[in-house]
């Protein structure tokens, strides 16, 4: 699916998503990443919500978001209580929903400059590397 919404002055900008893919500016992911306001962090380890841990709270909480949105997937999975509430504990939201369904709601919070990150999980797509661009990648 092709989005646009006027990304008022963003630096990152979801462009468009498939079940395999999110296009991020010119560049399409195909490996599990975390977009904030301020970078892409791309080819994270975690492919499932199953995967995540509260020990992962640190790597997913860069530039102080208010709230996760976790994209996984063709369908909506949740990770472990224990990660719930973990975030819960460090005052940040953590919602789960289909890939598509968390791309659009990024989309809109990003938009009204709401301290948003995105996590998209893909199980995996072994014959595709990501992304296909790095003209305009900000790995930080």
């Amino acid at each position: 699916m092709r989005l646009s919404l006027d990304d008022s002055g963003q630096r990152f900008v979801i462009r468009g998503f498939t079940e395999t893919s999110v296009r991020v500016n010119h560049d399409e992911y195909f490996q599990s990443f975390l977009l904030t306001p301020e970078r892409v962090v791309p080819d994270l380890l975690f492919k499932t919500a199953s995967e995540l841990a509260p020990s992962s709270l640190d790597a997913l909480i860069i530039d102080d978001p208010e709230v996760l949105i976790v994209g996984t997937g063709p369908r909506t999975l949740r990770a472990s209580a224990a990660v719930q509430a973990a975030f819960f504990r460090a005052g940040i939201g953590i919602e789960f929903m289909d890939t598509g369904a968390a791309c659009r709601t990024f989309t809109v919070l990003a938009s009204e400059l709401r301290r948003v990150s995105l996590l998209v999980l893909f199980q995996e797509n072994e014959s595709e590397s990501g992304p296909e661009n790095t003209s305009d990648n900000a790995h930080v």
